[in-house]
Protein backbone atom coordinates (compact mmCIF):
# COMPACT_ATOMS: atom_id res chain seq x y z
CA UNK A 1 0.00 0.00 0.00
CA UNK A 2 1.44 3.07 -1.15
CA UNK A 3 -0.91 5.58 -0.60
CA UNK A 4 -3.93 6.38 2.20
CA UNK A 5 -6.20 6.29 -1.29
CA UNK A 6 -5.14 2.37 -1.62
CA UNK A 7 -6.65 1.84 2.22
CA UNK A 8 -10.44 1.73 1.19
CA UNK A 9 -11.88 -1.41 3.06
CA UNK A 10 -8.53 -2.99 4.20
CA UNK A 11 -6.86 -2.88 7.38
CA UNK A 12 -4.97 0.46 7.46
CA UNK A 13 -2.87 0.59 10.71
CA UNK A 14 0.16 -1.58 8.94
CA UNK A 15 0.03 1.66 6.59
CA UNK A 16 -0.40 4.40 9.08
CA UNK A 17 2.86 2.57 10.99
CA UNK A 18 5.00 2.76 7.95
CA UNK A 19 4.10 6.16 7.20
CA UNK A 20 4.76 6.50 11.41
CA UNK A 21 8.44 5.34 10.33
CA UNK A 22 8.94 8.29 7.63
CA UNK A 23 8.56 10.67 10.85
CA UNK A 24 4.96 12.37 11.87
CA UNK A 25 4.79 14.30 8.44
CA UNK A 26 5.26 12.52 5.34
CA UNK A 27 3.99 13.43 1.77
CA UNK A 28 1.50 11.02 -0.01
CA UNK A 29 1.48 11.41 -3.08
CA UNK A 30 -1.62 9.40 -4.55
CA UNK A 31 -3.33 12.21 -1.86
CA UNK A 32 -1.44 15.43 -3.23
CA UNK A 33 -1.35 16.04 0.43
CA UNK A 34 0.46 15.69 3.38
CA UNK A 35 -0.24 12.80 6.28
CA UNK A 36 0.24 13.42 9.92
CA UNK A 37 0.22 10.62 12.00
CA UNK A 38 1.88 11.90 14.70
CA UNK A 39 -0.46 12.41 17.56
CA UNK A 40 1.07 16.31 19.05
CA UNK A 41 1.32 17.28 14.81
CA UNK A 42 -2.14 15.94 14.48
CA UNK A 43 -3.41 17.92 17.49
CA UNK A 44 -1.34 21.26 16.39
CA UNK A 45 -2.92 21.00 12.61
CA UNK A 46 -7.09 20.87 14.42
CA UNK A 47 -5.94 23.74 17.32
CA UNK A 48 -4.43 26.23 14.71
CA UNK A 49 -6.80 26.77 12.33
CA UNK A 50 -5.39 29.91 11.70
CA UNK A 51 -2.47 27.78 10.18
CA UNK A 52 -4.59 25.05 8.52
CA UNK A 53 -8.05 26.43 7.78
CA UNK A 54 -11.19 23.99 7.42
CA UNK A 55 -11.55 24.09 3.54
CA UNK A 56 -15.54 22.44 3.11
CA UNK A 57 -16.45 25.55 2.17
CA UNK A 58 -14.43 25.94 -0.94
CA UNK A 59 -15.00 22.52 -1.97
CA UNK A 60 -17.74 23.25 -5.31
CA UNK A 61 -21.06 21.53 -4.66
CA UNK A 62 -20.62 21.50 -0.29
CA UNK A 63 -23.32 23.76 0.21
CA UNK A 64 -25.76 21.95 -1.98
CA UNK A 65 -24.37 18.50 -0.34
CA UNK A 66 -24.46 19.99 3.27
CA UNK A 67 -27.61 21.91 3.78
CA UNK A 68 -26.75 25.56 2.78
CA UNK A 69 -23.70 27.77 2.58
CA UNK A 70 -24.55 28.95 6.85
CA UNK A 71 -24.40 25.34 8.10
CA UNK A 72 -21.88 24.84 10.64
CA UNK A 73 -20.13 22.77 9.12
CA UNK A 74 -19.09 24.98 6.13
CA UNK A 75 -18.97 28.53 8.36
CA UNK A 76 -15.71 29.77 9.47
CA UNK A 77 -14.31 32.43 12.27
CA UNK A 78 -16.64 33.82 14.48
CA UNK A 79 -19.75 32.67 12.41
CA UNK A 80 -19.00 29.75 12.65
CA UNK A 81 -17.85 30.33 16.37
CA UNK A 82 -21.23 31.34 17.45
CA UNK A 83 -23.63 28.70 15.86
CA UNK A 84 -20.72 25.92 17.11
CA UNK A 85 -20.77 27.24 20.36
CA UNK A 86 -24.80 27.34 20.45
CA UNK A 87 -25.14 23.92 19.24
CA UNK A 88 -22.50 22.47 22.06
CA UNK A 89 -24.94 24.22 24.81
CA UNK A 90 -27.40 21.51 23.69
CA UNK A 91 -25.52 18.30 23.52
CA UNK A 92 -23.44 18.65 26.81
CA UNK A 93 -22.91 15.85 29.25
CA UNK A 94 -25.06 17.15 31.84
CA UNK A 95 -28.05 17.56 28.83
CA UNK A 96 -27.53 14.34 27.19
CA UNK A 97 -28.38 12.31 30.68
CA UNK A 98 -31.39 13.87 30.34
CA UNK A 99 -31.74 12.67 27.15
CA UNK A 100 -30.58 9.34 28.09
CA UNK A 101 -33.57 9.11 30.64
CA UNK A 102 -36.40 10.79 28.46
CA UNK A 103 -35.76 8.99 25.20
CA UNK A 104 -32.76 7.57 24.55
CA UNK A 105 -32.78 4.80 26.89
CA UNK A 106 -36.29 3.97 25.44
CA UNK A 107 -34.72 3.63 21.90
CA UNK A 108 -32.45 1.18 22.35
CA UNK A 109 -34.52 -1.16 24.20
CA UNK A 110 -36.93 -0.83 21.19
CA UNK A 111 -34.45 -2.04 19.03
CA UNK A 112 -33.55 -5.07 21.41
CA UNK A 113 -37.04 -5.76 21.61
CA UNK A 114 -37.13 -5.54 17.66
CA UNK A 115 -34.74 -8.88 18.22
CA UNK A 116 -37.51 -11.21 19.81
CA UNK A 117 -36.33 -14.18 20.62
CA UNK A 118 -33.77 -14.57 18.28
CA UNK A 119 -30.30 -16.07 19.53
CA UNK A 120 -28.60 -15.71 15.90
CA UNK A 121 -28.49 -11.61 14.70
CA UNK A 122 -26.29 -9.08 13.56
CA UNK A 123 -25.72 -6.51 15.75
CA UNK A 124 -24.52 -3.99 13.12
CA UNK A 125 -27.68 -3.95 10.73
CA UNK A 126 -30.46 -4.40 13.72
CA UNK A 127 -28.29 -1.95 16.39
CA UNK A 128 -25.70 -0.05 15.95
CA UNK A 129 -26.85 1.34 12.96
CA UNK A 130 -29.87 1.74 13.69
CA UNK A 131 -29.80 3.61 16.90
CA UNK A 132 -28.58 6.65 16.04
CA UNK A 133 -30.64 7.42 13.39
CA UNK A 134 -33.55 6.51 15.88
CA UNK A 135 -31.71 9.02 18.51
CA UNK A 136 -31.09 12.23 16.12
CA UNK A 137 -34.72 12.05 14.50
CA UNK A 138 -36.35 12.19 18.16
CA UNK A 139 -34.24 15.04 19.08
CA UNK A 140 -35.16 16.89 15.66
CA UNK A 141 -38.70 15.74 15.99
CA UNK A 142 -38.95 13.57 12.78
CA UNK A 143 -40.62 10.63 12.77
CA UNK A 144 -38.27 8.03 14.24
CA UNK A 145 -40.72 5.83 14.10
CA UNK A 146 -41.31 5.55 10.35
CA UNK A 147 -38.88 2.98 9.73
CA UNK A 148 -39.02 2.99 5.76
CA UNK A 149 -37.85 7.03 6.45
CA UNK A 150 -35.31 5.60 8.81
CA UNK A 151 -33.77 3.15 6.49
CA UNK A 152 -34.06 5.88 3.80
CA UNK A 153 -32.06 8.52 5.47
CA UNK A 154 -29.20 6.26 6.18
CA UNK A 155 -28.80 5.59 2.49
CA UNK A 156 -28.71 9.09 2.05
CA UNK A 157 -26.21 10.18 4.90
CA UNK A 158 -23.90 7.64 3.32
CA UNK A 159 -24.30 8.49 -0.49
CA UNK A 160 -22.96 12.04 1.26
CA UNK A 161 -20.55 10.74 2.95
CA UNK A 162 -18.72 8.66 -0.26
CA UNK A 163 -18.71 12.29 -1.78
CA UNK A 164 -17.05 13.84 1.19
CA UNK A 165 -14.87 11.20 1.15
CA UNK A 166 -13.66 12.43 -3.10
CA UNK A 167 -12.91 15.96 -1.74
CA UNK A 168 -15.21 17.25 -4.39
CA UNK A 169 -13.24 15.50 -7.15
CA UNK A 170 -15.70 12.67 -8.38
CA UNK A 171 -18.90 14.50 -10.26
CA UNK A 172 -20.59 11.35 -10.23
CA UNK A 173 -20.53 11.23 -6.43
CA UNK A 174 -21.51 14.35 -6.29
CA UNK A 175 -24.66 13.92 -8.28
CA UNK A 176 -25.75 11.28 -6.37
CA UNK A 177 -24.48 13.32 -3.19
CA UNK A 178 -26.70 16.25 -4.01
CA UNK A 179 -29.60 13.86 -4.95
CA UNK A 180 -29.68 12.73 -1.38
CA UNK A 181 -29.56 16.41 0.04
CA UNK A 182 -32.75 17.45 -1.22
CA UNK A 183 -34.79 14.23 -0.59
CA UNK A 184 -33.24 15.23 3.03
CA UNK A 185 -34.47 18.57 2.55
CA UNK A 186 -37.46 17.52 1.64
CA UNK A 187 -38.03 15.40 4.77
CA UNK A 188 -37.13 18.47 7.52
CA UNK A 189 -38.19 21.10 5.78
CA UNK A 190 -42.23 20.64 6.20
CA UNK A 191 -41.20 20.42 10.04
CA UNK A 192 -39.06 23.26 9.70
CA UNK A 193 -42.04 25.18 8.99
CA UNK A 194 -44.70 23.64 11.04
CA UNK A 195 -42.44 24.35 14.10
CA UNK A 196 -42.02 28.04 12.58
CA UNK A 197 -45.69 28.05 13.75
CA UNK A 198 -46.36 25.72 16.36
CA UNK A 199 -43.05 24.90 18.30
CA UNK A 200 -42.34 21.65 20.17
CA UNK A 201 -40.31 20.37 22.58
CA UNK A 202 -37.50 19.34 20.23
CA UNK A 203 -33.70 20.42 18.19
CA UNK A 204 -35.60 22.30 15.16
CA UNK A 205 -38.11 24.31 17.94
CA UNK A 206 -34.95 25.60 19.83
CA UNK A 207 -32.86 26.09 16.41
CA UNK A 208 -36.05 28.23 15.31
CA UNK A 209 -37.05 30.26 18.16
CA UNK A 210 -33.84 30.29 20.34
CA UNK A 211 -30.94 30.71 17.24
CA UNK A 212 -32.34 33.82 16.29
CA UNK A 213 -29.46 36.46 16.31
CA UNK A 214 -26.50 33.98 15.83
CA UNK A 215 -26.54 34.81 12.62
CA UNK A 216 -28.49 37.58 10.71
CA UNK A 217 -31.54 37.35 8.82
CA UNK A 218 -31.44 33.90 11.01
CA UNK A 219 -34.55 31.76 9.07
CA UNK A 220 -35.59 28.48 7.95
CA UNK A 221 -32.44 28.11 5.33
CA UNK A 222 -30.31 28.33 8.65
CA UNK A 223 -32.63 25.89 10.66
CA UNK A 224 -32.37 23.78 7.99
CA UNK A 225 -28.72 23.91 7.20
CA UNK A 226 -27.88 23.18 10.98
CA UNK A 227 -30.50 20.18 11.09
CA UNK A 228 -29.12 18.35 8.12
CA UNK A 229 -25.45 18.74 9.87
CA UNK A 230 -26.87 17.08 12.62
CA UNK A 231 -28.50 14.20 11.35
CA UNK A 232 -25.86 14.09 9.08
CA UNK A 233 -22.70 13.51 11.72
CA UNK A 234 -25.58 12.10 14.35
CA UNK A 235 -26.40 9.17 12.47
CA UNK A 236 -23.35 7.84 10.06
CA UNK A 237 -20.31 8.54 12.88
CA UNK A 238 -21.37 7.49 15.91
CA UNK A 239 -23.05 4.18 14.08
CA UNK A 240 -19.60 3.86 13.32
CA UNK A 241 -18.66 4.46 17.18
CA UNK A 242 -21.44 1.94 17.95
CA UNK A 243 -20.23 -1.13 15.39
CA UNK A 244 -16.79 -1.01 16.71
CA UNK A 245 -17.33 -0.48 20.41
CA UNK A 246 -19.60 -3.88 19.88
CA UNK A 247 -16.93 -5.44 17.95
CA UNK A 248 -14.42 -4.65 20.70
CA UNK A 249 -17.03 -6.31 23.08
CA UNK A 250 -16.95 -9.53 21.27
CA UNK A 251 -13.65 -9.91 20.03
CA UNK A 252 -12.62 -9.51 24.01
CA UNK A 253 -15.39 -11.21 25.76
CA UNK A 254 -13.24 -11.10 29.01
CA UNK A 255 -14.54 -7.79 29.04
CA UNK A 256 -18.03 -8.71 29.45
CA UNK A 257 -18.61 -9.57 32.73
CA UNK A 258 -16.87 -7.03 33.89
CA UNK A 259 -18.79 -4.27 32.08
CA UNK A 260 -22.21 -5.41 33.36
CA UNK A 261 -24.10 -3.45 35.47
CA UNK A 262 -21.16 -0.89 35.60
CA UNK A 263 -21.32 2.44 33.93
CA UNK A 264 -17.85 3.46 34.39
CA UNK A 265 -16.62 0.89 32.84
CA UNK A 266 -18.82 1.07 29.95
CA UNK A 267 -17.46 5.05 29.52
CA UNK A 268 -14.30 3.47 29.56
CA UNK A 269 -14.38 0.71 27.02
CA UNK A 270 -15.93 2.96 24.64
CA UNK A 271 -13.19 5.53 25.20
CA UNK A 272 -10.65 3.49 24.09
CA UNK A 273 -12.50 1.90 21.55
CA UNK A 274 -12.75 5.72 19.90
CA UNK A 275 -8.99 5.58 20.29
CA UNK A 276 -8.20 1.85 19.17
CA UNK A 277 -10.86 2.50 16.31
CA UNK A 278 -11.00 5.93 15.48
CA UNK A 279 -14.92 6.15 13.47
CA UNK A 280 -13.69 9.23 11.76
CA UNK A 281 -9.85 7.89 10.72
CA UNK A 282 -8.95 11.30 9.22
CA UNK A 283 -9.74 14.82 8.31
CA UNK A 284 -8.95 17.93 5.85
CA UNK A 285 -7.44 21.14 6.18
CA UNK A 286 -5.60 23.34 4.02
CA UNK A 287 -2.84 25.41 4.88
CA UNK A 288 -3.07 29.39 4.85
CA UNK A 289 0.77 29.92 4.81
CA UNK A 290 4.08 28.33 4.99
CA UNK A 291 4.34 26.19 8.41
CA UNK A 292 6.94 24.01 9.47
CA UNK A 293 5.65 20.82 10.75
CA UNK A 294 7.38 17.78 11.72
CA UNK A 295 10.52 18.63 10.12
CA UNK A 296 8.85 19.55 6.72
CA UNK A 297 7.91 22.92 4.74
CA UNK A 298 4.11 22.78 4.50
CA UNK A 299 3.76 25.37 1.64
CA UNK A 300 0.47 27.76 1.43
CA UNK A 301 -2.48 25.90 0.00
CA UNK A 302 -1.49 22.78 0.53
CA UNK A 303 -3.47 19.59 1.49
CA UNK A 304 -3.43 18.45 4.76
CA UNK A 305 -4.43 15.42 6.78
CA UNK A 306 -4.74 15.08 10.06
CA UNK A 307 -5.06 11.02 10.35
CA UNK A 308 -6.46 10.64 14.07
CA UNK A 309 -6.77 7.09 13.55
CA UNK A 310 -2.87 7.08 13.66
CA UNK A 311 -2.22 9.87 15.96
CA UNK A 312 -4.30 7.60 18.08
CA UNK A 313 -1.76 5.15 18.45
CA UNK A 314 1.19 7.29 18.53
CA UNK A 315 3.81 5.51 20.85
CA UNK A 316 5.25 8.48 21.81
CA UNK A 317 2.21 9.61 23.51
CA UNK A 318 0.78 6.14 24.59
CA UNK A 319 2.46 3.19 26.18
CA UNK A 320 1.47 -0.29 24.19
CA UNK A 321 -0.67 1.63 21.68
CA UNK A 322 -1.54 -1.75 20.13
CA UNK A 323 -2.99 -2.78 23.12
CA UNK A 324 -6.53 -2.88 23.39
CA UNK A 325 -7.14 -1.92 27.54
CA UNK A 326 -9.42 0.41 29.63
CA UNK A 327 -6.91 0.45 32.21
CA UNK A 328 -5.48 3.43 30.78
CA UNK A 329 -5.06 6.41 32.36
CA UNK A 330 -6.51 9.87 30.74
CA UNK A 331 -8.82 7.09 28.85
CA UNK A 332 -10.36 10.66 26.61
CA UNK A 333 -7.03 11.59 25.94
CA UNK A 334 -7.45 10.50 21.92
CA UNK A 335 -8.45 12.73 19.06
CA UNK A 336 -11.80 10.79 17.77
CA UNK A 337 -14.03 13.70 18.21
CA UNK A 338 -11.22 16.19 17.13
CA UNK A 339 -10.19 19.16 19.55
CA UNK A 340 -10.60 22.67 18.76
CA UNK A 341 -12.94 25.07 17.33
CA UNK A 342 -13.78 21.63 15.30
CA UNK A 343 -14.49 19.91 18.18
CA UNK A 344 -17.13 17.52 16.96
CA UNK A 345 -20.80 19.26 18.97
CA UNK A 346 -22.04 15.59 19.51
CA UNK A 347 -19.13 14.25 21.25
CA UNK A 348 -21.18 14.28 24.40
CA UNK A 349 -24.72 12.52 22.72
CA UNK A 350 -22.44 9.98 20.96
CA UNK A 351 -20.61 8.71 24.39
CA UNK A 352 -24.19 8.57 26.01
CA UNK A 353 -25.29 6.06 23.09
CA UNK A 354 -22.73 4.21 23.55
CA UNK A 355 -23.30 3.39 27.15
CA UNK A 356 -27.35 2.82 26.75
CA UNK A 357 -26.07 0.49 23.58
CA UNK A 358 -23.76 -1.20 25.99
CA UNK A 359 -25.21 -0.92 29.29
CA UNK A 360 -28.68 -2.86 27.96
CA UNK A 361 -26.59 -5.22 25.88
CA UNK A 362 -25.23 -6.79 28.59
CA UNK A 363 -28.27 -6.41 30.63
CA UNK A 364 -30.34 -8.99 28.65
CA UNK A 365 -27.39 -11.26 27.19
CA UNK A 366 -25.13 -13.25 29.38
CA UNK A 367 -22.68 -14.32 26.47
CA UNK A 368 -22.04 -12.51 23.26
CA UNK A 369 -19.97 -14.64 20.81
CA UNK A 370 -18.96 -14.58 16.89
CA UNK A 371 -21.61 -16.82 14.67
CA UNK A 372 -19.14 -19.41 13.04
CA UNK A 373 -21.75 -20.17 10.60
CA UNK A 374 -22.23 -16.71 9.53
CA UNK A 375 -19.80 -13.90 7.70
CA UNK A 376 -17.25 -12.73 9.90
CA UNK A 377 -16.79 -9.47 10.39
CA UNK A 378 -14.71 -6.83 8.17
CA UNK A 379 -12.79 -3.57 8.88
CA UNK A 380 -15.49 -1.91 5.96
CA UNK A 381 -14.85 2.02 5.06
CA UNK A 382 -12.13 4.77 3.97
CA UNK A 383 -12.73 7.80 6.03
CA UNK A 384 -15.15 6.75 8.46
CA UNK A 385 -14.84 3.27 9.22
CA UNK A 386 -16.31 0.40 11.37
CA UNK A 387 -16.58 -3.47 11.37
CA UNK A 388 -19.34 -4.88 9.92
CA UNK A 389 -21.39 -7.63 9.67
CA UNK A 390 -21.25 -8.08 13.71
CA UNK A 391 -23.51 -11.52 12.98
CA UNK A 392 -23.48 -13.03 16.93
CA UNK A 393 -24.42 -15.78 18.67
CA UNK A 394 -26.63 -14.43 22.21
CA UNK A 395 -27.20 -16.42 25.22
CA UNK A 396 -30.21 -14.60 27.29
CA UNK A 397 -30.15 -14.00 30.81
CA UNK A 398 -32.93 -15.61 32.21
CA UNK A 399 -34.55 -12.95 34.81
CA UNK A 400 -35.51 -10.66 31.41
CA UNK A 401 -38.22 -13.15 30.88
CA UNK A 402 -39.08 -13.37 34.37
Amino acid sequence: MQSLREARNVDPYPFFEQRRAQGPVSWDEGMQAWLVVGYDEARFVQLREDLFRHPYAGIAGAADVYGGPRGVLLLQGEQHHSVHNFLLKHFTPMRVAQYRSEFIADLVSRRLDALGGRTNVDLAAEYASVVPSDVIAAMLGLDWRNEELMAQCRVWNNTMFRWTETFGDDDAAYEAARSAAQNLNDVLLPVIRERREHPKDDLISILYHKGDGLLESWGEDDVLAQARVLFFAGTDTTGHFLKNTIYLLVEHPEYQDRLRGNEQAIVDFGEESLRFFAPVQFRIRVATQDVELGGHTIREGDRVHPVNAAANRDPHHYGQPEDFTVDRPNVKDHLAFNVGPRYCVGAALSRGEEIEVVAQLLDRYRNITWDADADPPTNYGYMPRSFSPLNVVVEPIAHRSA
